[in-house]
């Protein structure tokens, strides 16, 4: 299978981890505060509320330079290949999806062939 192949398979995988990342983190950022609401305790709704905002936002930050990455990759704009090796390094310790992706994507994008592809 030739470099481009590859290149087009990962920006694949980071535009779908991504969005589920966007999904998951919506999911942190409104039902921690809902589950909050229905338990009664207005000192668990407030460790649920911030809880859930800390956690979905830092899911959001994660995920939002991921689909920027993927975008960049299908296009093969030489920043994109930056941003995708600095994305594989985070990923590396989301155990175990993120680890298998962060893996697959150093291989992708550290091989000369890729380098050249980006070049041009």
């Amino acid at each position: 299978m030739s470099k481009k192949k590859h290149i087009t398979i990962l920006s694949i995988l980071f535009l779908v981890s991504g969005i589920i990342s966007c999904f998951v983190a919506i999911g942190f950022l409104v039902g921690f505060p809902v589950l909050g609401s229905f338990i009664g305790d207005p000192i668990a709704n407030s460790v649920l509320t911030y809880a859930g905002a800390g956690i979905g936002t830092l899911i959001l930050v994660i995920s939002i330079p991921s689909i920027i990455a993927g975008i960049g990759l299908i296009y093969h704009r030489p920043w994109a290949r930056i941003l995708g090796l600095i994305m594989c390094f985070v990923k590396l310790f989301s155990i175990p999806f993120g680890t298998i992706l962060g893996i697959y994507g150093i291989w992708v994008l550290i091989n000369d062939e890729s380098i050249e592809i980006f070049k041009n």
